[in-house]
């Protein structure tokens, strides 16, 4: 694993149950010492998240963290250390006129996140799984317009719902997220491509890098980390992508990883 290691210049963390816990409602002060640490020693740390950067900036992680770039959208738009853009990819009008048209007919609340944030219809268990991932509720509640610039759809039935119907539409998938949340994403762009965007930006493309993550989207970057490493409070199903399972989140699990693998 050493010789793993060395090789690695970057570590990416996804947020929800990773970096920040849901069980204490924190950022761990030890995952916090841990970037400091981390930066201090030369790695370059980003964020990496299914969260779109609006809704990232609702949790208190750009509250006297450093970071070096963000992922946000599950690989859709990329940021810089100063949070510019370097990389935004979307969805077409008509990939999103056939989503929301099914999403209508099948009588389902989509959360959207672009130019603009709101819910296509009012639904109860919607709204309170944004709030049990301490997210704002949107006081816009409407349809969705032609022309709305859209980076993220979430939908809230559960994981035993039949979402099959939008798979007719043409280079979309359906990818589930924090243990309750199905986001459509287009075919193709994951975590992986926002890494190395970020892996290139900083001239570390020959590099590897280390990922923490909890969710079947982190799935693809914990593949292709030199170094996957998966929460134990996650998904279990990602369990066999990771090379390795630490403690759980809200627990010193992300501190005492790094240093028994002595890259703190």
């Amino acid at each position: 694993m050493s010789d793993t290691i060395v090789k690695c210049k970057a570590v990416f963390f996804d947020i929800d149950g990773t970096f920040y816990d849901h069980v204490t409602n924190q950022i761990l002060p030890s995952s916090i010492q841990a970037v400091k640490e981390l930066k201090e020693k030369g790695y370059k740390v980003a964020l990496c998240s299914g969260r779109p950067l609006r809704m990232a900036k609702e949790l208190p992680l750009f509250e006297n963290i450093s970071w070096d770039g963000f992922v946000g959208s599950a690989g859709n738009v990329v940021y810089d250390e100063n949070l510019n853009i370097l990389v935004k990819k979307g969805f077409a009008d008509e990939e999103l006129q056939n989503i929301f048209s099914i999403a209508k007919e099948k009588d389902i609340a989509c959360y959207v996140n672009g130019e603009d944030v709101y819910l296509t219809k009012d639904d109860e268990e919607a709204k309170k799984v944004l709030k049990q991932f301490h997210v704002e509720i949107p006081k816009e509640i409407r349809e969705y317009k032609t022309g709305d610039q859209v980076e993220m759809i979430s939908m809230f039935k559960g994981y035993d719902y039949d979402y099959s119907a939008f798979l007719k539409v043409k280079d979309l998938r359906l990818q589930k997220s924090s243990g309750v949340i199905m986001d459509i994403v287009k075919d193709g762009v994951n975590k992986v491509h926002g890494i190395d965007a970020l892996m290139e930006y900083w001239g570390l493309k020959e590099h590897g890098y280390i990922a923490f993550g909890d969710s079947m989207n982190d799935k693809e970057m914990l593949e292709h980390a030199n170094i996957g490493i998966a929460m134990e409070n996650g998904d279990e199903a990602l369990f066999s992508y990771a090379d390795h399972v630490c403690g759980p989140s809200h627990k010193d699990s992300i501190y005492q990883m790094l240093k028994k693998m002595h890259v703190l």
